[in-house]
């Protein structure tokens, strides 16, 4: 009997089924072919080595094994009736040379291995694997997919293995062993065990943490922003140059791969319903084999994990580029304090200036870790309510209708929480200069018995700052309760339009129930997130903007001319004291020789 028809019986057609069988495990094999433009760069950024990187031929050679291993079994089923085989396995031949071809360029200029390959394989190795499995299941496993399963755990074993880079000595140990990792011991955690062991059996100490990385440091990432900001400053020297966009631009390689990893996982979690459907009918019809329910169950189980992993590990790196932002925005508030003019100090308090550089920034690094779900949520949502029109049809009409009555319930929201949230920050300001104005005299205040004078001020101000915080607090709840509640809601509305417009013979079956209801839960957990997303993203927006006017303001000059024998000088001066925006006061030139002046 033919392999589809034991393995997936008279319904399926051929192409699907070798398609199935061994496409879908050669596929990992594209991102070889796709990643050759940036492959290209990184080999004409960085200068070859003489010497290899750890474990540089037993990698080659493992490579070259799976190409002989193709390369040989490719030709024996040319004989074969079938003719998607042999196609498969020259493709797979030249995609192995061409890892061979790259993994050489690449290691002997990064003197180390490319992640891209430990993540090639490794999916490789999976697939493999559950090819292996449901050919295992139906008797029809050849010599060649074993041998090549058994090379793929070996080279995989092989790449999860560190590695050092040449030319780096035991002085340098003390860097963080992250950088020398893999991806899987990135995306597992696994580098940090040493330093857990170390917790749990004495108390850590500065001498058990390992260095940051050269950038990871306030002075590179200040100097990279800093360049940055003056970049785009002189772009457009009359407009508020944003303190947002030279961040990107610095880290751009790290949050582009993050908002992959989170894209991928979010696509990951949505095939679950799909999944779910195979797996139903595979049940209700009785026609098919074990192994086709075995291979939608382990893909259920990889879709889960793979979709587990990339979120965690996106969510720890939006976490580290939090205090990334932390140390550039803290740097730079201190920098720029230096450096006012004396008009732009006469419009700042020092409590305005406190709470930047306390509040503001906590609250900017609080919504960073969140900035994802941007549009993560509305993408979430919308694949939700797309495969909810696929599984009830124009039922799926009615909870689209409920969908879109929250829009503009979310957008009032928001703007709400920002109008309060400026105020509330002004109020802040007012008393947080008001505290210190009390500490700073506290002795006139005790002379002159004005304690409860400036406590009441200041119980005033703390109780229209508590009234507005108590009422975006009301809000936000009111409208999460809201949120929480539209999954239920679409569920009713679509249920109920789904059996009124169904016919008898297209009525609620298992199918169709079971489907809906895994799309309804996995829309709960996004329309969660929706009130504490606006709180936490206008409230950022409305410290940002306190930030980044407070650093446009207007700086002393840095060169000033160095006149000989005079002690002080007025060239066609200009002087004001709101600014140069306001009519001058005076304008004179003027000098004054070194022991002219007296008093």
């Amino acid at each position: 009997m033919r392999y589809q028809e034991q393995c997936f019986g008279d319904g399926f057609k051929e192409p699907y089924c070798l398609l199935f069988r061994d496409g879908i495990a050669a596929l990992p094999l594209l991102a070889f072919w796709l990643l050759i433009p940036v492959y290209t760069r990184i080999v004409r950024n960085n200068e070859p080595e003489l010497r290899a990187p750890k474990y540089f031929w037993a990698h080659l050679i493992f490579q070259v094994l799976l190409l002989v291993d193709n390369a040989v079994f490719g030709a024996l089923y040319f004989n074969q009736s079938d003719h998607f085989l042999p196609l498969l396995r020259f493709f797979q031949v030249l995609s192995y040379a061409n890892c061979c071809i790259w993994f050489s360029l690449l290691s002997k200029r990064l003197h180390s291995i490319h992640p891209s390959f430990c993540v090639i394989f490794l999916v490789l190795l999976v697939l493999k694997a559950v090819q292996f499995l449901i050919l295992a299941f139906e008797s029809t496993v050849d010599a060649g997919v074993i041998a090549e399963l058994i090379l793929l755990m070996a080279e995989t074993a092989l790449l999860s293995k560190s590695t050092k880079r040449l030319g780096e000595n035991e002085e340098k140990s003390k860097l963080t062993p992250e950088e020398k990792s893999s991806f899987v011991s990135r995306i597992f955690f696994w580098w940090l065990n040493p330093l857990i062991k170390s917790g749990a059996k004495n108390p850590l100490t500065n001498e058990n943490l390992h260095n940051l990385n050269q950038n990871a440091t306030s002075e590179w990432l200040y100097t990279r922003w800093r360049d940055e900001f003056r970049k785009e400053k002189e772009k457009n020297p009359a407009k508020e140059t944003s303190i947002v966009w030279p961040f990107i631009r610095i880290q751009k390689t790290t949050i582009i791969s993050l908002t992959l990893a989170r894209l991928t996982a979010d696509c990951v979690h949505y095939l679950n319903p799909i999944l779910l459907k195979q797996l139903i009918d595979y049940v209700s019809l009785h026609d098919q084999p074990l192994s086709f329910g075995i291979a939608i169950a382990c893909i259920m189980f990889l879709s889960a994990t793979t979709r587990s992993l990339l979120q965690n590990y996106q969510i720890a790196g939006m976490c580290r580029q939090a205090v990334y932002y932390q140390t550039v925005l803290s740097n730079a508030i201190l920098h720029k304090i230096l450096k006012l003019s004396p008009s732009a100090r006469s419009n700042r308090t020092a409590g305005e200036i406190l709470n930047h550089a306390a509040v503001d920034i906590e609250i900017i690094v609080h919504s960073i870790p969140y900035l994802q779900n941007m549009w993560s949520v509305p993408f979430q949502v919308t694949l939700a309510m797309t495969l909810l029109a696929i599984t009830l049809g124009w039922a799926a009409v009615a909870g689209v209708i409920i969908m879109i009555f929250y829009i503009p319930m979310n957008f009032l929201t928001a703007k709400f929480i920002k109008l309060s949230q400026q105020k509330q920050m002004k109020i802040k300001d007012e008393r947080t200069k008001l505290s210190n104005e009390m500490l700073n005299g506290i002795k006139v205040v005790k002379l002159y018995a004005w304690e409860e004078s400036f406590e009441d001020q200041i119980n005033r101000l703390r109780a229209k700052e508590v009234k507005m915080l108590r009422n975006v607090c009301i809000l936000s709840r009111i409208v999460d309760v809201a949120n929480a509640a539209s999954p239920f809601l679409v569920a009713i509305g679509s249920f109920t339009c789904y059996v009124l417009l169904s016919s008898d013979e297209n009525g609620l079956t298992p199918s169709v129930a079971f489907v809906a209801l895994v799309i309804f839960n996995q829309l709960r957990q996004p329309m969660r997130m929706v009130a504490n997303l606006i709180t936490t993203l206008v409230q950022a927006r409305v410290s940002n903007k306190r930030i980044r006017q407070f650093l446009n303001e207007e700086e002393m000059e840095k060169k000033t001319e160095v006149a000989l024998g005079n002690a002080i000088v007025f060239k066609n001066a200009t002087l004001n004291w709101k600014g140069i925006e306001h009519p001058p006061v005076l304008r004179d030139t003027y000098s004054i020789l070194s022991g002219d002046m007296r008093l």
